[in-house]
């Protein structure tokens, strides 16, 4: 179970690495959920989008090492654990950011 868990790890470091060079680095703030017409409504900001390409660039950085980490370690509680803490912090971010990004 630690190499599936290992695995799906990688796969969504690669998943995150994607979209958030996409965001972070090409400018592709389209792919960010509703972020064209919050926009145009003075909701957001490119502040806020370059800050969700970086929160997924540093999530598939975490998820690349601790999914390589669980794959070698050989240990099905450290792969339950650093997938549940990766998630947590990237949802975490995800909501420090949209309280810090929305403008009222």
């Amino acid at each position: 179970m630690h190499v599936f868990l290992g695995i799906v790890m990688v796969l969504f470091a690669l998943f995150l690495g994607a979209i958030g060079y996409l965001i972070a680095m090409r400018g592709k703030y389209a792919l960010i959920n509703n972020f064209v017409m919050e926009r145009h409504a003075g909701k957001v900001d490119s502040k806020f989008a370059q800050r969700v390409g970086w929160i997924e660039l540093f999530g598939a950085v975490y998820f690349l090492l601790f999914g390589i980490l669980s794959i070698c370690i050989k240990s099905n509680p450290f792969a339950w654990i650093v997938l549940a803490i990766g998630v947590v912090l990237l949802a975490a971010a995800a909501v420090l950011n949209l309280m810090l990004g929305k403008h009222s």
